[in-house]
């Protein structure tokens, strides 16, 4: 029986592969081939040639052109075929968890994570977060998503499929005028605005959305710590935040607060001086009457419930969640130091509220 269902699994993924590239109307591994030895006879055609420069040149133009169609065709690392198609297999993974694993037999966190998915959500978040609302149960509906980016970040799949409204704000406005096209229909806010400590909390109050609501999902790449630590407006009572994995897991530090903080212009240092580590977080969600639950499998999103929410599920330590905890943090904390790139101390007292005082209204 387990061997006709691996059989299917296998004839399930084959078909949705060759379906996804019809769909998505990229080559086939002959036409990427043939491709490929057209190339190869220009250039052997080039060499040869003694033609006139403009002859050359034409060859050269016609070779430029087939590079083109196969960078098209082959796309890149995460938005092109090969992205596409690990999408594929992740959800076909999700499958035959699906039916191989009982979730209502597995202690928690398995139970959750054995139901991860992944539709609009940079990971698996979508299926994460279904299963966790199935278990602490929803009350309006109603989500605030800060990064929203352009596929609406872990609150898409619940906005097209679930009937959930809210905010999506995107510090781009293009990307912000393409979450509306794409949840505007679903009673969703987009805009398009920089997110700091002094706009959060109106931004959320003119949406209508202070009070409780089930969901908060915070993801800008910079000051989150400073957002989350500033925002009062609502009381989500599940929240979900990017942590900085490279931080590691016993040190609670954040980037300082600025409020134009851009993470790609720190990129020549290091691709690592952004956001908080999850340690910061979780002091934080303490004081703030959270409490972390889960980090998900791939170690960038964690889970945090409000104290009065789900109240048998248990709080986690940093420590125990973290995916990588030895992760050459200490090489990371030594190249910010020399390149003198700053970091707040949770354990230095007076550090956080000299770095971001607290903003009134």
């Amino acid at each position: 029986m387990a061997g006709n269902s691996s059989g299917w699994f296998v004839s399930l993924y084959t078909e949705a592969r060759a379906r996804l590239l019809r769909v998505m109307g990229l080559a086939s591994r002959r036409d990427i081939l043939a491709t490929q030895e057209r190339i190869d006879k220009l250039f052997r055609e080039h060499r040869r040639a003694a033609d006139t420069d403009e002859a050359q040149r034409r060859r050269l133009n016609e070779l430029l052109s087939c590079l083109d169609q196969v960078q098209t065709q082959l796309g890149g690392p995460t938005r092109g075929m090969d992205g596409r198609l690990r999408h594929v297999e992740r959800n076909v993974q999700s499958l035959i968890r699906h039916a191989y694993l009982d979730p209502t037999a597995l202690p928690f966190p398995h139970n959750v994570l054995s139901q991860r998915f992944h539709k609009w959500s940079q990971n698996e978040e979508d299926g994460i977060t279904l299963a966790l609302i199935k278990l602490v149960g929803e009350t309006n509906r109603r989500f605030v998503e800060i990064g929203a980016g352009t596929n609406g970040g872990n609150t898409g799949f619940l906005a097209e499929s679930c009937g959930w409204t809210g905010l999506m704000v995107d510090g781009s406005p293009e990307r912000a005028t393409r979450l509306v096209a794409r949840f505007g229909r679903y009673g969703v806010r987009a805009l398009g605005t920089w997110i700091t400590v002094d706009n959060i909390n109106q931004l959320v109050t003119d949406s209508g959305l202070s009070g409780e609501i089930d969901l908060l999902s915070l993801d800008i790449d910079g000051n989150d710590f400073w957002v989350w630590r500033q925002l009062d407006a609502c009381s989500p009572r599940m929240v979900i935040l990017e942590f900085n994995q490279a931080f590691g897991s016993d040190r609670a530090v954040t980037v300082p607060y600025d409020a134009a903080f851009d993470r790609a212009s720190f990129k020549p240092v290091t691709y690592h001086y952004f956001g908080a580590s999850l340690a910061a977080f979780e002091r934080l969600g303490r004081k703030k009457g959270y409490r972390l639950i889960l980090v998900e499998p791939r170690g960038t999103n964690a889970y945090f419930l409000r104290d009065d929410v789900g109240t048998d599920i248990p709080a986690v330590s940093a420590d125990t969640v973290h995916p990588d905890p030895s992760r050459g943090r200490q090489s990371l904390f030594a190249q910010l130091a020399e390149a003198k790139l700053p970091l707040v101390d949770l354990d230095n007292p007076g550090e956080p509220e000299a770095s971001a005082p607290r903003v009134d209204g």
